[in-house]
């Protein structure tokens, strides 16, 4: 906390200045002086404290005064007041004008430490309750105006940001992007290329910094200091950064932030650990002749049919190149990846923007696709396994049925084969194999009258008459003869 200390006896001035900074390191005593004109030309010069200790009486302005004369240009400074002179009055003036400390002479150092504590939790607070108001300005101006802010709210923090010491030379948006995220330290260390009066804000998976330019800066600045930025961070990491244009005023900021995520959104697609782009020397995209997944469509049609891997994966391949040479935006890169892991059947999402770079994303995404593809195959190896099952049931129903021989038929293990059969089908082979004899035997019961039941139980595998009859009722809820009774 800056502390300004004014008095018109220097061994007082001296003394008070002294116990100040024997309260702790966090006091700083920036001005001691004379008088209140002495002051006020500290302060035009540039040295402006957040609390002044003033004693009262004074020749020519005197404490009262001066407060009043620096509540109009300062309204963020605090205020006590010293005073050998236990007055009332006095002290009931200075309540008027939002004094709230009212020391007397000599100053006991508890009391005094009592109240710099006080102040400083007070500048802290306000310190803090003025960033996040700032901040919460900055976000609703990096905003696309797109109907999705009130205009009266762009408007009023467009009129109270104006006059912030960030826009009164132009400024640039930078866009950056760590993986894995750079810890404050590193990142705030890095972010020092940009000067002093810089501010970052963590918007969208990546920060937004508004960085000045001064008026000697050159055409190159913010790319120069981009570049620098990246080579302060870690080697080890992948960084991403993109920048605005120059610009004038925050009514101009989610112009400016909109570049600066196309720029992020191009550098992205850049090899290496770390790339800049910024949108002045943008280069624009080649469009591709078709639309890529219609193409990736039709070259990988035929070899999906038939589950050939090299096939897809040289159509794949293909289509990947032909499309990152058009730069694709995220959403168009999202849903194209989507897209192929449909046509696999899978309707898992897939978000480019959680990988660091065009590398990783097509690591991840190749995977995905393989992984979906690997299963694919599988599935229709064991739709087909199934199928040919189900092929030697209706040929062999007739007769005894093990389920080792049919095991065997397949080159499965009974085991897996039961459990691959139920996956399938919902059913165990045994309910399948009733269930095809039963089919049977109903056929023959309304197409043959000439058949006996137990000749009829014969023909579907059944030498047991009685077993027949039981299973035929459980299964259709009527014995044979009833069945052919009803459907004669």
């Amino acid at each position: 906390m800056k502390i300004a200390v004014v008095d018109d006896e220097e061994r007082i001035r001296g003394g008070l200045a002294k116990l100040v900074e024997q309260a702790g390191a966090q006091y700083e005593v920036v001005a001691v002086c004379s008088g209140a004109a002495d002051l006020l030309e500290r302060i035009e010069a540039g040295i402006v404290p957040e609390l002044v200790m003033t004693d009262i009486k004074m020749p020519g302005m005197n404490g009262l005064e001066l407060i009043d004369a620096l509540r109009g240009a300062h309204p963020e400074m605090r205020y006590a007041v010293i005073s050998g002179f236990d007055d009332f009055v006095f002290a009931k003036q200075a309540m008027r004008y939002g004094v709230e400390d009212y020391l007397l002479k000599p100053v006991d150092p508890q009391e005094l430490a009592e109240m710099l504590a006080r102040k400083h939790a007070e500048i802290e607070e306000q310190a803090r309750r003025s960033s996040a108001e700032f901040e919460k300005r900055l976000r609703l101006l990096l905003v696309p105006d797109e109907g999705t802010v009130p205009g009266h709210l762009r408007e009023e923090a467009v009129r109270e940001m104006r006059d912030h010491p960030l826009f009164r030379e132009a400024y640039a948006v930078v866009r950056v992007r760590t993986e894995p995220p750079a810890p404050p330290k590193e990142l705030n260390d890095a972010l020092a290329v940009f000067g002093r009066q810089w501010r970052a804000l963590e918007m969208n998976g990546a920060l937004t910094v508004i960085a000045p330019i001064r008026p000697d800066d050159h055409y190159d600045t913010i790319r120069e200091r981009g570049q620098t930025l990246m080579q302060r961070l870690s080697a080890l990491r992948h960084v991403r950064v993109g920048a605005s244009e120059p610009f004038r005023g925050p009514v101009r900021l989610a112009q400016a932030a909109a570049q600066a995520e196309t720029a992020l959104h191009r550098a992205w697609f850049e090899p290496g650990r770390h790339a800049f782009a910024d949108h002045l020397h943008l280069t624009k995209a080649p469009e591709p002749a078709a639309h890529p997944f219609v193409l990736f469509d039709r070259a990988s049609r035929a070899a999906l049919t038939m589950s050939d891997w090299d096939g897809f994966n040289e159509a794949l391949v293909g289509w990947w190149g032909e499309w990152m040479r058009a730069y694709p935006s995220w959403d168009e890169l999202r849903e194209g990846c989507e897209g192929v892991l449909a046509l696999l059947g899978g309707q898992e999402p897939f978000d480019p923007r959680r990988h660091a770079d065009r590398q990783a994303c097509a690591a991840a995404f190749f995977a995905a696709v393989h992984e979906r593809f690997r299963r694919l195959r599988e599935q229709r190896q064991e739709s087909r396994v199934v199928e040919t099952v189900k092929a030697y049931i209706a040929k062999h129903y007739a007769e005894e049925i093990e389920l080792c021989k049919i095991a065997d038929e397949v080159y499965l293990t009974p085991s897996y084969l039961s459990k691959l059969f139920r996956t399938e089908t919902g059913e165990t082979i045994t309910d399948y194999l009733i269930f095809v004899r039963m089919e049977r035997a109903k056929a023959l019961l309304r197409e043959r009258a000439e058949l006996k039941t137990y000749e009829v139980g014969e023909r579907v595998g059944y030498t047991d008459p009685a077993y027949f009859n039981k299973a035929f009722k459980r299964a259709t809820g009527c014995t044979p003869k009833e069945f052919r009774d009803r459907v004669r």
